[in-house]
C-alpha cells in the first residue's frame, strides 16, 4: 500500500496553523475569606388563600405551606385579575397554630381589615428584606477599570414580591442604591448591574491582591468595613426547607481584567448564605391588682399620702383603721372628719376603678332617723358631660353625712377640680354619698400604676335639734382592673 505523504503534510500543516488561534485559559485563583452577611436571615412569607376573602373582614385562611407571618407584619394580598386591587400593609395581629382550623390551611388574623374582595389561590405575602455585607480577599491585583461581578441564585426578578428560587432585587438592577465598598476604589461612582440576577462593579482604581473587599448592598453608612446604617433592599427567599432547617443559597463572586487580553477572570469563589425561619419567643404576664385600705392617724396630714388634699387633717379624736371609721361625738357648728386611704396596685394595661357603695343613710338603727345624704353631683345618673362636676358642700349646724376623695386619680367629671380640695375653716369642700345602693367612682387611672394613693374622707355636720343615738352605715370599696 503507498503511504499519503502529501496527505500528511496537508494535515501537519493545518494543526500547526490552526494552534496559533487558540490560547489555553489559565486557571482563576480561589478568592478566600469569602462570606455573604445579611442583616436577617428569616424568609419571606408567601402562602395562598385557601379561600374566598370578602372585603371588610378582618382574617382569613391560607394554605399551610410553612410560611410564617410574625405579629406586627405588614402583608400585602396580590391582586388576581388585571381589574382587582392588591391589598397592601395590612398589619398581622397573629397567625393561629398549625392545623387550625385543618390540617391543611391556617388562620392569619389582622389589626386592621381587608379593603377589597380576593379569589382563593391568591397570595397572601411579607417580603422579608436585607442588606447583604460580601466579604472576601483578592489573589490577584485587579486592574483600574476592571470589574467584580457578584451573582445571585434565581432569577434576580426586579419585582417586589419573594421568589423561591432566590433573591428578588426590588428594583435594584438598572441602578443600585446604597452600596457602600471598601475600600472605595472597588465601586466606581456608576454601579450598574447588567444581568438579571447580578451586580458588576466597576474599580476605579488598582486593587493590590491580598485586599480585603467589603460590599454592602442595601447600606446607608459603613465605616471600614460593615455596614452600620442599614436600608435592606434585597428580597430574602420564601421557606422551601422542612421547618427548622435552613435553605442556602449559592453566591458567586469574580473579580475580572477587562483591559489585558479581552476578559479575563482573575479570582473567583462561591459562598453560600442561609435562610432559615426565625425563632417565635413567647411569655405570659399573669394579670395581677392588689387593693388595700388602711386607716389614719387622727393627727395625720392628708396632703402627705396623697397629692393634691390640701393641709388637712382629721378631728374626731380618734384614729382610723383598716375596717373602722369613728366620727365621735358630734357638735353643732363643727363638722367631724375622718380619712383612709386606698392603695391600688395593678399591671393592667388600661388601668383601674375604684368605686364606692354606700349600704343607705347614715342612720340610727333603733329609731329610723338618719343624717341627710350630701348634696350629690347635679344631672343624671349615670352623669354625662352635660353634668355639672362637683358635689356640693355639706354646710355647718345641718345634720348631713358623705364622703369626698382627694388625690392625682380623683374622676374631674364626677368630683370636679381634678380632685384638688381647697380646705377653710367652714370645711366647705365637696361631699358626695351613696344613697341606698348608689355607688360612684373616686378614683380611676388608664395604665399599669404602683401604689396609687387616694385618700377618702368622711365627714358629718349634726345640727342643734338632731335626735340623739348611734348612727351607723356601711360602705363598700372595688377596685377593678381592666387589662
Amino acid at each position: 500500500m503507498r503511504f499519503n505523504f502529501a496527505k500528511l503534510l496537508f494535515v501537519l500543516i493545518f494543526f500547526l496553523s490552526s494552534t496559533s488561534f487558540f490560547v489555553q485559559k489559565a486557571n482563576a485563583a480561589s478568592l478566600t475569606s469569602v462570606s455573604d452577611t445579611i442583616s436577617t436571615s428569616r424568609p419571606s412569607a408567601a402562602a395562598p388563600l385557601s379561600a374566598a376573602v370578602l372585603s371588610g373582614v378582618g382574617e382569613l385562611q391560607i394554605f399551610d405551606n410553612g410560611s410564617f407571618f410574625l405579629a406586627s407584619d405588614s402583608a400585602v394580598i396580590l391582586k388576581d385579575a388585571a381589574n382587582e386591587t392588591s391589598d397592601v400593609s395590612l398589619k398581622i395581629a397573629s397567625m393561629s397554630a398549625t392545623g387550625v382550623p385543618s390540617a391543611t390551611n391556617r388562620i392569619v388574623y389582622f389589626t386592621n381589615t381587608v379593603s377589597n374582595p380576593h379569589h382563593q389561590g391568591v397570595a397572601l405575602v411579607t417580603p422579608v428584606t436585607s442588606t447583604h455585607t460580601i466579604k472576601f480577599t483578592t489573589i490577584s491585583t485587579i486592574p483600574s477599570s476592571g470589574t467584580i461581578l457578584i451573582t445571585f441564585p434565581g432569577s434576580g426578578s426586579n419585582t417586589a414580591s419573594p421568589s423561591a428560587t432566590g433573591f428578588s432585587f426590588n428594583g435594584e438592577l438598572a441602578t443600585p442604591t446604597d452600596v457602600i465598598c471598601f475600600p472605595t476604589s472597588a465601586c466606581a461612582t456608576s454601579k450598574a448591574s447588567n444581568q438579571l440576577n447580578s451586580f458588576t462593579f466597576t474599580t476605579n482604581a488598582i486593587i493590590a491582591g491580598g485586599t480585603t473587599i467589603y460590599i454592602n448592598i442595601g447600606c446607608t453608612t459603613a465605616g471600614s468595613g460593615p455596614c452600620t446604617a442599614f436600608a435592606p433592599r434585597l428580597i430574602n427567599p420564601t421557606k422551601t426547607a422542612a421547618a427548622g432547617s435552613a435553605d442556602t443559597w449559592k453566591v458567586n463572586v469574580q473579580t475580572t481584567d477587562t483591559v489585558a487580553n479581552g476578559s479575563v477572570v482573575l479570582d473567583s469563589a462561591i459562598l453560600r448564605a442561609a435562610t432559615v425561619e426565625s425563632v417565635q419567643v413567647q411569655a405570659t404576664v399573669e394579670p395581677t391588682i392588689t387593693f388595700s385600705i388602711a386607716g389614719l392617724a387622727n393627727s395625720a396630714n392628708y396632703n402627705t399620702s396623697a397629692t393634691q388634699c390640701g393641709s388637712e387633717t382629721s378631728n374626731s379624736g380618734i384614729d382610723s383603721t383598716a375596717t373602722s371609721v369613728n366620727l365621735g361625738l358630734l357638735s353643732s357648728g363643727i363638722l367631724n372628719k375622718v380619712a383612709q386611704t386606698l392603695t391600688v396596685t395593678t399591671n393592667g394595661s388600661s388601668g383601674y376603678a375604684i368605686t364606692a357603695t354606700a349600704s343607705g343613710h347614715l342612720i340610727n338603727p333603733a329609731s329610723g332617723v338618719y343624717f341627710s345624704d350630701a348634696n350629690g353631683p347635679s344631672g343624671s345618673n349615670p352623669l354625662t358631660a352635660n353634668d355639672t362636676p362637683g358635689p356640693q358642700p355639706i354646710a355647718t349646724g345641718s345634720s348631713d353625712f358623705g364622703i369626698s376623695p382627694c388625690g392625682a386619680r380623683v374622676p374631674t367629671l364626677i368630683w370636679g377640680l381634678s380632685g384638688t380640695i381647697v380646705s377653710n375653716s367652714n370645711f366647705s369642700n365637696p361631699w358626695n354619698t351613696g344613697t341606698n345602693g348608689f355607688s360612684v367612682t373616686i378614683a380611676s387611672y388608664t395604665g399599669p400604676v404602683s401604689n396609687d394613693v387616694t385618700v377618702v374622707r368622711y365627714a358629718v355636720g349634726v345640727s342643734t335639734t338632731h335626735p340623739s343615738g348611734l348612727y351607723s352605715n356601711v360602705f363598700s370599696y372595688v377596685a377593678t382592673a381592666t387589662f
